[in-house]
């Protein structure tokens, strides 16, 4: 924690709004006159104003701010200060959105390890992610979960089905012969 009063510390809601209002007044003014530096001058107050809206993976904010314009030396301080502010922790957002999808979308480990790579995260902290959070919970604890819903939600389309589905999601063969029993018809 710093050293200063929790009344003077700002919210990241509070920063966002705050950076909206001082970036609404210069844009503004940037429409009057044309500049040569506009990205530069709106890239704090936008990044916050996207990080305001949802959890954001480090290489999410970084190209934000390429398709901001911003410049690389900018793009590397921007990063530098987020982080140390601890607006960007990619280990914690791995966490929070894997426990956020396995809760809507259950899944195996293979496709919930290439859904967190696909966010950007690095192959280390998506493998300790996927580690954590089947340690948490079984992943036949999901694989049942799927299952149960196929059934409440189709008719059901026997074994071969419900391995797909299984496959589909990510499940591998060994769980879904644990589950579904002996080998699959030719």
């Amino acid at each position: 924690m710093s050293g200063e009063p929790p009344e003077s510390r700002r919210t990241l809601a509070e920063e966002a709004h705050a950076s909206r209002t001082r970036v609404e007044g210069v844009v503004s003014s940037r429409q009057a006159r044309p500049s040569s530096r506009p990205v530069a001058d709106s890239v704090e107050p936008a990044v916050l104003r996207y990080l305001a809206q949802r959890d954001r993976s480090e290489a999410q904010v970084r190209a934000f701010l390429v398709r901001a314009g911003a410049s690389a030396a900018r793009i590397r301080g921007v990063i530098a200060n987020l982080l140390r502010q601890g607006y960007l922790n990619d280990t914690a957002y791995a966490l929070r959105w894997a426990r956020t999808r396995l809760a809507r979308r259950p899944m195996g480990r293979s496709r919930l390890e290439a859904e967190l790579f696909n966010q950007g995260l690095d192959r280390t902290i998506t493998a300790n992610t996927v580690e954590q959070v089947y340690r948490e919970r079984p992943e036949r604890d999901f694989a049942l979960r799927l299952l149960g819903q196929r059934s409440r939600s189709e008719k059901p389309g026997g074994r071969s089905s419900a391995a797909g589905l299984l496959r589909r999601q990510g499940f591998d063969e060994e769980m879904i012969e644990d589950l579904l029993g002996g080998s699959e018809p030719s």
